[in-house]
């Protein structure tokens, strides 16, 4: 049977991934004592951060069972899941994932049953004020449809029309505050399609149950390029191209969620020391994600 040319891509960038984030972690080092010293006790003596992500969210945060050179890569790859294992390493831990859904991964953390979440996570006014984040990257919301887009969706040409979200997110209440927009005008109201993970709202818009799908602008990027293929003519409709609507909007930080403030302090110390390694830069480099990386990182919220 011939390889579906949308299959074909996603295992080329699959491999590449992988042999490259071999390369991208044999660069951190755990030398420096005094950052890992930073470490709160409790952590440091057990040597392993337990962190709750989604990965359902690439280029962030995904699954990989690739083999590349008779190496098995981790399960866990992305550009967020590289940062938070550089900084471990900087910090002398290993790292546990914890696989969870989006709108799961916060409650994992005040009670300690995780250190941090780290799952592509929009830090927002009411996030902080119930826990602390460390930032280390900003982005946006996009928008994504199946091409040609028959409905005619955009952000604002959304009422009445089927739109995908992941449970959850800041995009969930966007569209939830367009749709009441409609309402307020007489229109039909967005129909929100709801799912608990991001991949499964990709493949609605994909599948014709939904007309658009909002996330955050890496993902959708990342989704784009992985179904992007050309029609054979111009009048052909395909189901397997994906296409942006618009630019991003309403930019923010994202942080990783913590209760310890000594675990904030030592989470931010590592950053900074990722990033003055160089290796920072080279993870956001190696995803395509430079347009969201920063050189100034913080503790906010309640922590």
């Amino acid at each position: 049977m011939e390889e579906d040319q949308g299959m074909a891509r996603t295992r080329e960038w699959m491999l590449l991934t992988a042999a490259s984030a071999l390369i991208i972690t044999g660069c951190s080092s755990a030398d420096d004592d005094e950052v890992a010293a930073s470490v709160p006790q409790d952590i440091a003596e057990v040597g392993t951060l337990v962190v709750a992500t989604d990965p359902t969210f690439p280029p962030a945060e995904l699954r990989s069972t690739v083999e590349f050179q008779s190496v098995q890569r981790g399960e866990f790859t992305g550009f967020e899941v590289e940062l938070v294992e550089a900084v471990a390493d900087e910090l002398g831990l290993a790292v546990e994932w914890f696989d969870a859904p989006f709108d799961q991964v916060l409650r994992k953390v005040p009670g300690g049953e995780v250190d941090l979440a780290a799952a592509s996570i929009t830090v927002t006014s009411e996030r902080a004020a119930d826990l602390g984040f460390v930032t280390f990257f900003e982005t946006g919301t996009q928008w994504a449809a199946r091409v040609p887009n028959v409905s005619g969706v955009s952000p604002t040409t959304a009422c009445g029309a089927r739109v995908a979200v992941q449970t959850g997110t800041v995009q969930a209440d966007d569209v939830a505050a367009r749709s009441a927009a409609c309402e307020e005008v007489g229109d039909d109201p967005i129909e929100v399609v709801a799912f608990e993970r991001q991949d499964e709202a990709t493949a609605a818009v994909l599948a014709g149950v939904a007309d658009a799908f909002v996330a955050d602008a890496p993902a959708v990027e990342w989704a784009v390029s992985q179904f992007s293929g050309s029609q054979a003519a111009a009048s052909s409709i395909t189901t397997d191209r994906l296409s942006t609507l618009g630019a991003p909007y309403d930019f923010a930080p994202y942080g990783w969620a913590v209760a310890d403030p000594d675990l904030a302090a030592a989470l931010l110390e590592g950053l900074e020391a990722v990033y003055d390694s160089g290796e920072y830069d080279e993870i956001m480099e190696f995803w395509g994600v430079t347009d969201g990386a920063v050189d100034d990182f913080e503790i906010v919220g309640d922590v």
